[in-house]
């Protein structure tokens, strides 16, 4: 580093005289105190860092300030090339700038030309400074006819390293998935364009598979675990593909649960299909997590450039439309896109638009089956049941459209249409001499609400309907992902007299452990473990999981339904097992209102449950 110029120590003001006075060549600047401290107070003063530098890019001048800069003393900078103090990347940027933009307009007065944003080096690299980034910005003034080697150009340097810094972790943001570190959407959409248009640049459209894939279940272990452990999982869970990829398969976080695989080296189906399948497989193993060994599935979709979309918006439509197609037979695994598949999923989309514009019109009615009571052949009680009236279809029962309502998040607003409309019913049959227990279906989503007690009791309130009669279904696994929650609010509703049954029961995952923690009144037992039985022999031989419910619910104080009772046999067998109550087809079917009212007028199914009329069946 050469040595400080000897006539320019001292203060900023003193050295920029002493510049200007060997650039003209003659003594005619000499500075008096007052004017040497006010000019140093406004060198001082700036937010900026000042440079002259001359036609060959050398530092003539570095303002008092420059030394926080570059961590050295700002004098020991004069006589050393600009570029000097510069990452060694953005010298060639600087050096074409230099040459291209400044040089040719020596001799002229111009300001504020740039910015060329550069990053400093420390001088020092003993000292580690920290690289900081600046805005260069130059100007000039003509001082001499003769411009010649006597140019100098002013340079200001503006510090942005925090805003840089920002913009980083911006670009980190918008290229990364905070989470996974998998790239994201954006950064995903990005290199899929930039490949289309070097393909279509080449006029070689080649080929390539993009994969849409999104994870079966995950959304239980969240519910049940909480979103922090279902984060880890997932972060757990991607660093494992991850690490199964090859460098040029990019695997991407789409958004929640849902990714991309860009394979742009795979033209073969099969060969993706077999990928997507080992991809699965690695899912599959259990993943340890906070204590839980965890697994999901996926289901992929396929889709193959330029065959089923030209560009990134239709590919990912292509394969999003083959994931759905793979996620409704409810399997998992793969496909590939096929044309059929798009009026499939356009159907699905149609219906759930006119699933919203039911719930506005009020297209919902509501049918009622009958609880029977199975020691005196009453009618105990019965469920309210949505029905559908859809203009296109006719009456469609829940299994047609429930599923779609819950991907839609409508099964709370068609619960509550239900709720509404059988407790004004079942209110108004109460006038009509007709005391009965009127059970009505909870969806997770309505029991996880803060105010679903005030909500209920706002219901029963406005229809005159007794608390005390009332009995709310939810089933196995809405219990399993919303223990604390749920239980909280049903214990709430129980200590008002309401009762909880748990629907389906022995579909899901509970325990004998988990049924002495909730608070439960009623085990409805799903209908297929009633319907094994066809035969009175089948009735006397029993059905071993069904026998240990109706024992394990006699044991706990429950009272236990039989659902899907059809035949005489399977109503001999629950009264042979003491099952409490019994439903279904062999009573009644669910029936809308008036049909329900006959069935009321008949008083009970004494003549049903005579011993004489249970006979064997072949």
């Amino acid at each position: 580093m050469a040595d400080a110029v000897a006539s320019g120590e001292g203060s900023d003001a003193k050295r920029v005289a002493a510049l200007f006075n060997r650039v003209l060549g003659e003594e005619t600047i000499s500075l008096s105190p007052p004017i040497q401290m006010l000019c140093d107070a406004m060198i001082e003063g700036r937010p900026d860092f000042l440079l002259a530098v001359n036609a060959q890019g050398t530092i003539q001048f570095a303002s008092g300030a420059c030394s926080e800069l570059v961590g050295v003393g700002a004098q020991t900078l004069e006589g050393e090339a600009f570029e000097t103090l510069l990452d060694v990347q953005d010298r060639p940027d600087y050096r074409q700038f230099f040459a291209d933009t400044i040089l040719p307009l020596a001799g002229q007065s111009f300001s504020r030309l740039g910015p060329l944003d550069l990053r400093i080096a420390p001088v020092v690299e003993e000292q580690k400074s920290p690289i900081r980034w600046v805005a260069l910005r130059v100007s000039s003034i003509d001082l001499s006819p003769d411009a010649g080697s006597n140019v100098l150009f002013f340079f200001s340097l503006i510090d942005i390293t925090q805003r840089e810094e920002e913009e980083g972790r911006i670009r980190q943001q918008l290229n990364f998935d905070s989470m996974t570190g998998l790239p994201s959407r954006y950064n995903l959409i990005a290199q899929v364009e930039e490949h289309i248009e070097s393909n279509q640049a080449s006029r070689d459209d080649a080929p390539f598979v993009f994969v849409f894939f999104d994870l079966d279940r995950f959304k239980n272990i969240n519910d049940a675990l909480g979103h922090r452990i279902g984060d880890e999982f997932l972060a757990s869970l991607c660093r494992r593909l991850q690490g199964s990829f090859e460098d040029n398969q990019i695997f991407a976080r789409f958004g929640g649960d849902e990714f991309i695989l860009f394979l742009p080296e795979i033209a073969d189906l099969d060969e993706a299909s077999d990928l997507c399948l080992s991809t699965l497989d690695l899912m599959r193993e259990p993943t340890e997590v906070a204590g839980y060994s965890l697994s999901c599935g996926a289901s992929f979709g396929l889709a193959r450039y330029p065959d089923h979309g030209t560009t990134i918006d239709e590919l990912i439509q292509t394969a999003d439309t083959a994931m759905y197609h793979v996620k409704n037979l409810g399997t998992g695994g793969c496909a590939v896109f096929e044309a059929s598949m798009k009026k499939e999923r356009f159907s699905q989309l149609e219906l759930e638009q006119e699933l919203r514009q039911a719930l506005i019109q009020g297209d919902f009615v509501t049918f009622y089956q009958p609880i029977v009571e199975l020691a005196t052949g009453t009618l105990a009680g019965v469920e309210a049941l949505a029905r559908w009236r859809h203009v296109r279809l006719g009456l469609l029962e829940p299994a047609a459209f429930m599923t779609l309502a819950e991907h839609a998040g409508l099964v709370p607003d068609i619960d509550a249409l239900v709720q509404t409309s059988a407790l004004q019913r079942v209110a108004h049959w109460r006038t009509l001499g007709h005391d009965l227990v009127l059970s009505i279906n909870c969806a997770s989503a309505q029991i996880e609400r803060p105010d679903f007690i005030q909500e209920i009791e706002s219901l029963c309130a406005e229809a005159d309907f007794p608390l005390e009669r009332l009995q709310i279904e939810v089933t196995e696994q809405t219990l399993v992902r919303q223990v604390e929650l749920a239980a909280a609010n049903i214990q709430a509703l129980r200590a008002k007299g309401v009762k909880v049954a748990i629907d389906d029961f022995g579909m899901g995952y509970s325990s004998l452990n988990y049924l002495r923690q909730f608070p439960v009144d009623v085990l409805k037992i799903d209908q297929t473990f009633i319907q094994e039985i066809q035969t009175q022999s089948d009735a006397k031989a029993g059905v071993s999981l069904a026998d240990a419910i109706i024992a394990m619910a006699k044991g706990l104080g429950l009272t236990v339904i039989g659902e899907g009772v059809e035949r005489s046999a399977q109503l001999d067998y629950l009264c042979r097992q003491g099952c409490d109550q019994a439903q279904g087809f062999l009573f009644s079917a669910p029936c809308d209102e008036q049909r329900m009212l006959s069935l009321l007028a008949q008083g009970g199914y004494q003549d049903i449950l005579d011993p004489t009329a249970l006979t064997e069946e072949r």
